[in-house]
């Protein structure tokens, strides 16, 4: 009897210390949320990290506002903080650090199709402001052109927004698209389309364009072109996280800028961090 009521004892403390540590390891997750754009380097990065990171998409205006409500502890972003959104996130008491975790190639596609493979700057600036609206007008055929974009929530229709078309609004017959997969399939599936995606994202359904800072040296997205830094689209890929995080994601940090973490960014498509603009 006596040992029996050890034994239960010590089950009980055993039983005690389980729950506990499991409540610690609970309280310690990190949640990191974002950019759709850097999805699924980031999916590879936890599984490699292994050590209780929940991850969500949602576009990177999706990540910033959690990180800012504190429902994140890391936000990812295929954009820089507006300024706008530094002085919510240090009002709020999460005033954010900023850590290029990957580069990406800005990739504008059309279906496989379509006659026209080369495109400037200055034409993409009018095709996504609507200024140009046939194809005919950049060397294709004559059909109408369909502009595809993502949800307002995405990074990368900010950065469209501010490199391309200059703040300018998209063709108010744009079509809208949730998630980088459906510009894919849209544009995969109409002879009209022209979308973006992130380099990560190129499938053969979809033909990705040459482009040109100006009227030449068109060089189409790769791994190699953007390593070499010939291709004019190359952008950095960010996690932001509150100073007063820092003991707890910054192991997570690391990992995603070490080596095996860099490795998985190279494995999804991307460039790695030190190898950037």
């Amino acid at each position: 009897m006596v040992v029996k009521y050890k034994n239960l004892i010590l089950t009980g403390i055993f039983c005690g210390l389980y729950v506990a540590l499991g409540n610690i390891l609970l309280a310690q997750s990190i949640k990191v949320k974002g950019s759709d754009t850097m999805y699924p380097l980031m999916h590879e990065i936890t599984d490699l990290y292994g050590k209780g990171v929940q991850i969500e998409g949602g576009g990177s205006n999706a990540g910033i506002q959690a990180l800012r409500e504190g429902r994140a502890d890391v936000a990812m972003a295929s954009r820089s903080l507006q300024p706008t959104e530094q002085s919510a996130l240090a009002q709020s008491g999460q005033d954010a650090v900023s850590v290029v975790v990957a580069y990406d190639a800005l990739s504008f596609i059309v279906h496989p199709e379509n006659k026209v493979s080369k495109l400037s700057q200055s034409q993409l600036e009018g095709i996504f402001n609507g200024s140009i609206t046939n194809w005919k007008q950049v060397g294709g055929d004559n059909r109408p052109i369909q502009v595809v974009i993502r949800e307002a929530t995405s990074g990368t229709n900010e950065f469209v927004k501010d490199v391309i078309i200059h703040k300018k609004p998209f063709p108010t017959n744009a079509k809208v698209c949730v998630g980088t997969s459906a510009v894919i399939q849209t544009v995969s599936q109409d002879l009209n389309a022209i979308g973006f995606v992130g380099i990560g994202y190129l499938e053969e359904i979809v033909k990705p364009l040459a482009i040109a800072a100006n009227n030449s040296n068109f060089v189409v997205p790769s791994f190699k072109t953007a390593l070499n830094k010939t291709y004019p689209l190359v952008r950095p890929l960010y996690l932001f996280y509150p100073k007063k995080q820092l003991s707890k994601v910054k192991p997570f940090i690391d990992f995603a800028l070490s080596p095996l973490g860099q490795k998985a960014v190279v494995h999804k498509g991307f460039i790695p961090a030190g190898n950037g603009k």
